[in-house]
Order: C-alpha cells, then structure tokens, then sequence
C-alpha cells in the first residue's frame, strides 16, 4: 500500500491532538484540522471493516516521520493491529524494537500486555505471565486493567487452570460496572469455564466467604444440571439467588436460562443405525447411550423416537425419506460414512440430521446436516497443541504403518509445522510384528551413529569401545499405537536411550479398563481421552460407574461410543446454537465440543497421565483459537435464549466432561 506523505503528516498531527498536544492544535488552520480528523477516520474505517494491515501499515508509515515519544506509540499501536492482523512476523518484529518509556506507565503496561498477546500466539505460556507481572495499579487506566484481566483468563485457560481463568473474569466483571452487554458476555464466559469443572471439584476449591466466586461457583452446578423441567429450573434458581440475594450475576443471565427449554414429549426423532454388518456392534453401543440419555429425562420431556435399520446402503435415501414422511422433526445418523455422504449430496434437506460419522471432502458440507464423528485426527491436533505448549519446538512421530496411522500422523505434522514446529524424523512400524528395533533405530538415527563408529574403527585399525547414542536434537515423541503394541514399544525406545523424552499419544494405547500390570510397560506416556472413561469413581446417573451395573458393555472396546450416544442425544437441542455462534462450546460426555465452519463437530478431550500402570486425569485440552472455524478475540459467547431448530428448543450449557471416541477409523 502507497501511503502519502501528506496523509502522514495530516495522520500525525491529529494523533497528536489526541496524544494532548495543545501547542500544534492551536497552530492549526480549520481546514488543516478538518484533513487530520479525516486521515484519523480513515484509519478507524480501516479497523472497523477488519483491515487491521492496512490501519497498522499506515501507522508504522508514519512512526517513521515521528520522533519520540510519539513514534512509540504510533509503533506500538501498529504492532497490536499487526497481531490482529495475523501477522506474527510484524508483530514480533515491532515488539524487538519497542523498549519501556522512563515515566510513561501506562504505555509500559500496555506494551507488556501486547507482547504478552504475541507469546501466547507463539505457545509461550511461561514467557505470557512473566511478562503479566506486576498486576497494574488501581490508578492505572479503567481500560489497561480490563485488559491485563482478559489476557490473564486467556493465559490461563489455555494452560488448563480454569478455575483461576474464572477469577479472571470475576474481576473483570467487576470492572465492566459501565456495560450490560460486556457484562453479560464476561458472566457467560466465567458460567462456561466453571461449566468444564466436576462438582466435586466447584466445592472443594471454593475460596472463603465472602467472596463473588462462590455464588459463581454454585450457580454453575445448577446450569450443569441439564434441568429441562422449567418449573423446577425456576425453583433452583431462585434457591441460589436467595442463598446469594446480592451477587452480581444479572437479572437477564437468569432469565436467559428459564426461557430455555429441552425437548417435550411433542418432539419426533427418527434414529437411524444398522442392526446388522460391520457397524451393528457399533451402533449398538451409540444406541445404549443415546437411550440411556433419553431415560434420564422425565416421561413427559421424553420425546417420541423411532428407530429405522440402516444396514443396507442402498436404502439410505429411502429411510430418510420415509422418516420425514412419518413426522421426523430431526434424525439422528445414519453411521455409515458413504451413507453420510449420500445425504450431503442432497440438495433439499426437509429435516436437520445429526450423522454420526463425518467425511472428509473439504467442499462437501450442508448447513441442515450436522456431523458428528470421534475422529482421531482431533485427537492429533491436541497432541500437538499440548507439546507445543509445553514448550517443545521439534518432534519424532512414530506411528503403525497402516492408512490409520498415516491418518494421525498427517493430522500431527500438519499442526505441529502449523504451529511453527519442527519435525525431525518420522517413521513406521509394522504392527504385525513384536520387534521394532529397525524403525527405533532409524527414528533416533542410532543406525547412523553405529555406521559412524564402523568407520573410524577402520579408519584406526583397532576396535573401539563405544555405545550407539540416540539423537539430541529433539524434545518430544509422538505415537500412535494399539495397548498390545505401545506396551511392546515404550520398553524398546527406552532400551535405545529414548526414556528421557516425553511421549504422547492418542486414547488408542488405553483399554479404557484399568490393568496396572500390563499397562505398566507404558511407562509415563501421557495421552488424551474421555474423562467420562477415566472418571470411574464418579458418581452420577449417567456415569460410568452408574451405567456399567445396566449395561455390562460400558467396560468393553466400545465403551467411548457409549458417551458419543449420550452425547448424541443431548446435542440435538444445541445444534442451532453451536451454529449461530461460532465458537461456542458444548461440555458433552464424549468431549467439550464446538461446530466447524463445515458443519463438523470437534472434540476437546481430557489429558490422562500413564504412571504405575494407572491412568489418571492430569488435566482438559486447552483450546487454542486457530483450531477454531472463526476468529475469535477470548472466550466464546455463551447466549442463553431461546432457539428452535424446526421444531426443536434449544437450552442451555450442560454437562461438565471433556472427552473422546472414534466411529470413523
């Protein structure tokens, strides 16, 4: 972009005025003034219709004709529209130059809070809250301390620690006293983080009276309830405000709540999954759950449900159409991925669909078909996300050799390098085998430290005493295997000197049932997972615990699916609002799950540490905004109201998992 010199100077001399610069306003012409105030619209235009670029280029242009102390805040203005802007390169380069200004703190606060911005996009979560403290002062601008409160709920969810990412924004709403709106937003955000927490958990770490946070807390555990019967909402609500009678939860953050409602016994759903053929044992664990969901609910909000026989492929189209004819208000599945395909390919969808599978062509998508998968390549992108968190900058990947795991290691290389990652070496094995040690090898480069010494021992003519070392140019190892197989391979790269790297893996290398003595060859492996498999301890009617005393299955290979039917079931009154909200997220059984800009829902899962042979939650996903369909500026919106998708109410946030299955292997 050309910028004019004169517009520059037009540009500077209003920033000026804004900066106070009284000297320059009283030398001005009307005429010169009226430019400036021009030149001043056209860089808010710029940012108002999103060209953050254009407004931050200009700025940085006229920085250059600037001196100090204004051409710091012209550069550090630029720097923030060029993070807005997506552009790290700029950002980051803004953000070298820049050094604190002697006796300007509120630009020295506001630089740190950008430069924190900038370590977080980069996975810096250590860097962020150094750069976070000291907290600003009560003197310091309204505006900054919003700002250092919203980036700490940032940092901190994205770390994991939700509970002090809810202190945040109970600050922050304190400090929003001018704004309903801001208000309402920050209050559902601080709902749906505490939302994600287990109620044992929103009562033991409860701080003391008479903290906010309290009421906060016990609020959420009514939310979480999923109560559908308006009345008894009704009642509960009011319990908790006569319990808190002078919170600073809205009026309208309730009331939002009460008009939302489930689904009715005037609700039809037409389920459609095979009785028979490959997927019938699948269908029947998606079933289970979906049912198990449905009985929870009071017989009069237990909507009508027919079930069809989808095994054959070829009547696909004719079920639907038969389910439709017969007063289906929405349908659930079919499970078959090319049946999936077939109604994408549908030009008049007459009734929303929940598949549950998903496919894989990018262009193939339909706004009335929703779909619903336990893909594992979710399950990769977090993988990635976690390492590079963690601080971890260059990978191995080792994954079976087959189109499942060439799958996961397309889906982690693709976000690893997306990241900025870098990955060293990836190999695979042959899962048919028990002795990987030539793949190992190669991995680690062992084979060429080996051909090293072979060398030089003829080069010396005398033997040499030496001991293959595994490669130093790496920090974390990805793998994909099977429980039989990651027990046969943790022990192998610890022979060949690899037990001192972190190993991460997806939920495929858990049963899902516990066996300290076999799964104790896993080592320390961390791996993501439904909480939903891992909390057996939990309470509740439908836990795991609970469910497996009625329906045996829940402890068998199929156990994550029982989660995805329940899931199944519970989504169908927040399909609509997933989609009218980008971002937004739903906390489900099998997942804290949020809707693509395809119609897809992903999964934010559970991270469960291998130790002693027992699995054990370590902590949730953190969601990372570029994985998401939309820009996002924080958390999402949470808009309690009331929704309809053809027929169908929409209610509020439920349940309290994060987790994961796959139907699409």
């Amino acid at each position: 972009m050309q910028i004019d010199r004169r517009l520059l100077l037009l540009l500077l001399l209003s920033l000026l005025i804004a900066q106070g610069c009284t000297t320059i306003m009283t030398e001005r012409s009307p005429e010169t003034r009226q430019l400036a105030a021009q030149i001043r619209l056209r860089v808010e235009l710029m940012v108002e219709s999103g060209d953050y670029a254009g407004a931050a280029e200009l700025l940085q242009a006229s920085a250059a004709e600037s001196e100090s102390p204004l051409r710091e805040r012209l550069l550090l203005e630029a720097m923030e529209y060029w993070l807005k802007a997506g552009d790290r390169i700029n950002s980051l380069s803004l953000a070298q130059q820049l050094l604190p200004i002697d006796d300007a703190p509120d630009f020295n606060l506001k630089l740190r809070m950008v430069r924190t911005e900038i370590a977080v996009q980069q996975g810096d979560i250590e860097q962020a809250l150094d750069l976070m403290e000291p907290s600003p002062t009560r003197d310091a601008p309204l505006a900054l301390r919003r700002h250092y409160h919203r980036n700490m709920a940032e940092i901190f969810r994205l770390s994991g620690n939700l509970l002090e990412s809810a202190r945040e924004l109970d600050v922050l709403d304190l400090l929003l006293q001018d704004g309903e709106e801001q208000r309402l937003a920050t209050q559902q955000r601080l709902i749906q983080t505490l939302a994600t927490m287990t109620d044992t958990a929103l009562t033991l770490l409860q701080p003391q009276p008479p903290a906010t946070l309290i009421g906060w807390m016990e609020l959420a555990k009514v939310v979480k309830r999923q109560i559908t019967d308006p009345t008894e909402l009704s009642d509960d609500l009011a319990v908790w405000r006569e319990r808190f009678p002078e919170h600073p939860a809205l009026q309208a953050l309730l009331v939002g709540y009460l008009e939302q409602r489930g689904l009715s016994s005037d609700d039809h759903i037409a389920i459609l999954l095979p009785r028979s053929g490959p997927y019938a044992k699948v269908a029947a664990a998606v079933r289970d759950g979906f049912m198990a969901a449905w009985y929870q609910q009071p017989p009069t909000h237990r909507p009508l449900l027919q079930f069809y026989d989808s095994s054959e492929l070829k009547d696909t189209l004719y079920i639907y159409q038969q389910a439709v004819l017969q007063g289906a208000q929405m349908i659930v599945g079919p499970l078959n991925k090319d049946a999936v395909r077939m109604l994408l390919n549908l030009e008049l969808l007459d009734r929303p669909i929940l598949a549950l599978n998903q496919v894989d062509e990018p262009g193939l998508s339909h706004p009335s078909l929703f779909q619903f998968g336990l893909a594992p390549e979710d399950e990769a992108d977090q993988i990635a996300e976690r390492a590079w968190l963690e601080g971890h900058r260059t990978s191995l990947i080792l994954t079976p050799a087959s189109q499942w795991g060439e799958r996961l290691a397309e889906s982690f290389r693709a976000r690893w390098e997306a990241l900025g990652g870098r990955v060293m070496e990836q190999q695979s094995y042959n899962p048919s085998e028990n002795d990987f040690s030539v793949p190992i090898r190669m991995l680690l480069n062992i084979n060429e430290s080996g051909a090293r010494n072979r060398a030089l021992r003829q080069l010396l003519g005398r033997p040499l005493e030496s001991e293959p070392r595994s490669r130093e140019d790496v920090d974390v190892i990805f793998l994909a295997a099977r429980p039989q197989k990651a027990r046969q391979l943790r022990p192998q790269l610890k022979f060949y000197h690899a037990g001192s790297l972190p190993i991460l893996s997806t939920s495929h290398i858990y049963t899902g049932v516990a066996q300290a003595d076999l799964d104790r060859d896993l080592g320390k492996i961390s791996f993501v997972d439904t909480p939903w498999l891992l909390e057996e301890s939990r309470e509740g009617a439908l836990s795991r615990k609970r469910l497996e005393k009625l329906m045996p299955g829940v402890k068998g290979r199929y156990a994550r699916l029982y989660a995805m039917g329940i899931d199944s079931y519970n989504l169908l009154t927040h399909l609509q609002r997933l989609q009218d909200q980008p971002g937004r997220l739903f906390n489900g059984k099998s997942g804290t799950l949020y809707l693509d800009g395809r119609n897809r829902l992903h999964r934010l899962l559970a991270w469960a540490d291998m130790e002693g042979g027992l699995a054990s939650i370590s902590g949730y996903a953190p969601r990372i905004e570029s994985r998401l369909p939309y820009p996002q500026t924080g958390f999402d919106s949470l808009q309690p109201g009331n929704t309809r998708i053809q027929g169908l109410s929409l209610p509020p946030v439920t349940d309290h998992h994060l987790s994961r299955p796959d139907t699409s292997e």
